[in-house]
């Protein structure tokens, strides 16, 4: 019944993604209330359960007459790979549909809204649209496993964060390049068009970081960094209300534009020294990437201060019309176990860039744990950032990536 109906909304959700990807983020935060809620709390009798006992009542909702297909939406093919470990443990067979940024968010709210949903869990990014699209609307249902409760940081059980990703300023070291020591040098004249990072339009996490670096908190830190940088206080422009709004306005117009991640990682380790991306850093396990040629600043003795890029989690939520509630749980707690994450994110030596949100599960050789990065990194906070949306700052960085100095 799921797959049919979902099949029946695929007009409608054409036409729904197309009006989607006209409107600005600010054109949807306005069509969202602009209180922030929680996701629903009402207990399920799943929430309590042991492995043992889910694994029971999973399996027992799996072979039901009316059981519908076990589904889950994920920005990400690796979840693949975790399926097929699921099945294998359990017996329990699902699919994952594979959608990435504002399209997935769109598939899933229209099928909510039809009262057709077909998944049952879904792997979410970006803070922001999470708050805005999901949260407030109840449309998830937060699930955190009893047996491995008291191995998840009590901050990321509610939404429960499955992982991390970071997005880190790398350099080419060739030429002599020694990188830089301050954030504030890379909005000097030097470095117009020598950074690089995907097209905005097509990554909100990106501009989700821009947004975050308004943050008082942060904003202080900027101002902290431009004194000790240029040994003056900052002087604000009048369209900035502190020295986050001040960094975005100097930095964006030195900015070049690519497609993707990967694409950039791959130009920028064959292009000249000193370029630098700003670039998730697991693509740098890509075959086509000469890591040789990169250094990453958060790794290197001249770290740049105050912040050496961003972190931004991956939320793995309940979908609240779900027709199979024990095997969700149940796909959750597989997820955030060291089998179910090794299935999808550890699958080889090279395979860095990816943080659980199970303490207990380490970095691979050659990365750093997650406490290293949090200290390093800015990380999204949802609800900073539904106000900084309704505020305007999408306009402000808009402006900002359009003037050329």
């Amino acid at each position: 019944m799921k797959r049919i109906m979902g099949a029946l909304l695929s007009l409608t959700m054409i036409a729904s993604l197309a009006a989607c990807q006209k409107n600005s983020t600010k054109d949807a935060a306005a069509s969202k209330p602009a209180t922030t809620t929680t996701t629903t709390t009402e207990k399920h009798p799943g929430d309590d359960m042991s492995l043992d006992e889910l694994v029971k009542a999973a399996q027992k909702e799996a072979k039901a007459e009316n059981a519908g297909e076990f589904m889950v939406y994920a920005p990400t093919s690796r979840l693949e790979k975790a399926m097929k470990a699921f099945t294998e443990a359990y017996g329990i067979k699902g699919e994952v549909y594979h959608e990435s940024g504002q399209d997935l968010y769109t598939k899933l709210t229209t099928e909510l809204e039809a009262k057709a949903a077909t998944a049952d869990v879904a792997l979410l990014q970006d803070a922001y649209l999470f708050q805005t699209q999901m949260r407030n609307y109840n449309y998830v249902i937060n699930y955190v496993p009893k047996d491995l409760k008291d191995k998840i940081k009590a901050d990321e059980q509610n939404p429960l964060v499955c992982y991390y990703y970071n997005k880190l300023f790398i350099y080419n070291n060739q030429d002599g390049a020694k990188g830089v020591s301050n954030i504030w040098q890379l909005t000097e004249p030097e470095y117009k068009g020598k950074i690089f990072i995907k097209d905005l339009s097509k990554e909100s996490v990106n501009k989700n970081f821009l947004a975050m670096l308004t943050k008082p908190e942060n904003a202080e830190k900027l101002q902290a960094a431009y004194k000790e940088y240029y040994k003056k206080d900052i002087k604000l422009d009048e369209d900035c209300q502190n020295a986050g709004y001040q960094f975005i306005k100097a930095f964006l117009p030195n900015v070049s534009y690519g497609t993707g991640d990967g694409d950039i990682a791959t130009d920028l380790s064959n292009g000249n020294g000193n370029n630098y991306g700003l670039i998730v850093f697991s693509k740098l396990r890509d075959d086509s990437v000469n890591q040789e040629k990169l250094t990453v600043s958060a790794l290197s003795e001249q770290a740049i201060q105050p912040l050496s890029g961003f972190m931004y989690p991956m939320y793995m939520q309940i979908i609240s019309s779900t027709d199979r509630p024990y095997t969700a749980r149940l796909f959750i707690n597989f997820m955030m176990s060291k089998e179910g994450f090794e299935a999808a994110f550890h699958t080889k030596a090279k395979d860095i860039g990816t943080y659980s949100g199970n303490s207990t599960i380490e970095s691979l050789k050659g990365d750093k744990n997650l406490d290293f990065w949090k200290e390093k990194l800015i990380v999204e906070d949802p609800e900073y950032l539904q106000q900084a949306y309704a505020s305007g700052v999408l306009d402000f960085i808009t402006m900002a990536a359009a003037y050329q100095k």
